[in-house]
């Protein structure tokens, strides 16, 4: 089954079993009073930059919702199928919280999103006005659960968490040449800043013994970074901690290997791009780490999934896939305990989450009074022959870190 999808000018086209008589403009009373399908909606990035990282998230949106209505759907509710209904945030604020109004507009009863903080941070604001509640499947932004909102459960590690883990990561697996001139480069978008804002005091509290030399971000959309590699290499950095999108991760390492920047790691903080198939394919990719968020290789549930995924999609299954099934797991978990649509319940029985069955490393998905996940695990992890691989922590490893990393002059 593949996801309705609405665009910003475009509109939505029903899919899977839809009731006769549903419209845009909402669903029937009897729906609604006994409902034969539930529908949920999603705003993920289907078009521009992390358009492929958007659409990853949905197709695991799409294989959950699969899943559970083949199981039988929503039981407490006469087997009661979900609807997945989709609408492209274009990778803008304002567009995504208008993709939002209209799915809410049209009934749905429950919503997944948004891949990218700043627009989760903008449709968060949007569904608590609502009491819409908002199951946020992939964004790291720790403000997003500091605003108050009532609505907002997050199932994704904050950044917060994500930057401790991997911090104690990159301690971890630089002892054998610590750190001592690090640069940190990152775009000029909400994540970057926040990721930094978070980073740079957290390594003081930790007294890890870095001092960041330099601070350089590169515009959103940028055509090139020759420039700023240019100025790196004066820079002489023996670390690079590293925010960045897909194609700019590209970039940044194909112009690093034609400059010669050598250094002895490039750590990603919280880096997307560094977890897309794209970034895997380019060879020079090798040896980068990235803490993050990951699915779990091992447990024998995560796995099926994965190759569900994998064979259904013929993409690897990775955190935006996993985050986004695992969001309609709670969604489905949520629905069955409350046994009613009621906004107002579903609400509630989210808040009383437990569970145990998911996908992503980590414990058993719960959710503190702020709507974070207090389950969420992440990694650090190292892509080694096109293939990301965690290596630490050493429960969750799958490999042994490569550092200091090979200079250029040895790849390529």
């Amino acid at each position: 089954m593949k996801a309705s999808k609405i665009s910003r000018r475009g509109f939505l086209k029903s899919v899977g079993a839809v009731a006769a008589g549903a419209t845009l403009g909402g669903f029937p009373a009897i729906l609604r009073s006994a409902p034969k399908e539930i529908p949920v909606g999603a705003v993920h990035p289907l078009t521009g930059l992390v358009a492929e990282a958007g659409q990853m998230s949905v197709w695991g949106l799409e294989l959950a919702v699969e899943t559970i209505n083949r199981g039988g759907g929503i039981k407490s509710m006469g087997g009661a199928q979900l609807k997945l209904l989709v609408a492209d945030s274009e990778s803008k604020n304002e567009v995504g919280a208008m993709a939002a109004e209209k799915l809410i507009r049209s009934e749905i009863v429950c919503l997944t999103g948004a891949f990218q903080s700043g627009v989760t941070m903008a449709i968060s604001k949007v569904t608590d006005r609502h009491r819409m509640p908002f199951v946020v499947d992939v964004a790291t932004a720790d403000q997003i659960t500091q605003q108050g909102f009532q609505y907002t459960f997050r199932i994704f590690p904050t950044i917060s968490r994500l930057l401790e883990t991997g911090l104690e990561g990159i301690v971890e697996v630089t002892k054998t040449k610590p750190i001592k001139n690090p640069i940190i480069f990152h775009i000029s978008e909400f994540t970057g800043k926040a990721v930094t804002d978070a980073f740079v005091p957290l390594i003081e509290k930790k007294n890890v013994g870095w001092k960041i030399s330099k601070v350089m971000t590169y515009p959103e959309n940028t055509m090139g970074l020759a420039s700023e590699i240019s100025e790196l290499k004066t820079l002489k950095p023996d670390a690079l901690f590293v925010v960045a999108r897909e194609r700019d991760a590209i970039m940044m390492v194909q112009e690093m290997y034609k400059q010669k920047l050598d250094v002895d790691g490039i750590f990603g903080l919280v880096a997307s791009g560094f977890a897309d198939p794209g970034f895997h394919k380019e060879k020079l990719s090798d040896y980068v780490f990235n803490a993050c968020p990951w699915h779990d290789e091992v447990h024998p549930f995560a796995k099926k999934v994965g190759e569900e995924y994998e064979k259904r999609f013929k993409k690897p299954f990775n955190m935006n896939g996993a985050a986004s099934y695992d969001a309609i797991l709670v969604m489905a978990d949520a629905l069955e305990r409350a046994g009613s649509t009621d906004k107002d319940a579903l609400q509630k029985a989210l808040k009383a989450t437990k569970l145990e069955q998911k996908t992503m490393i980590g414990k058993a998905i719960e959710f503190d009074e702020k709507g974070d996940n207090k389950g969420a695990g992440a990694a650090l992890m190292q892509l080694q022959q096109g293939k990301s691989t965690v290596v630490y922590p050493p429960f969750a490893a799958t490999a042994k870190a490569v550092y200091p990393v090979p200079p250029w002059s040895q790849r390529g």
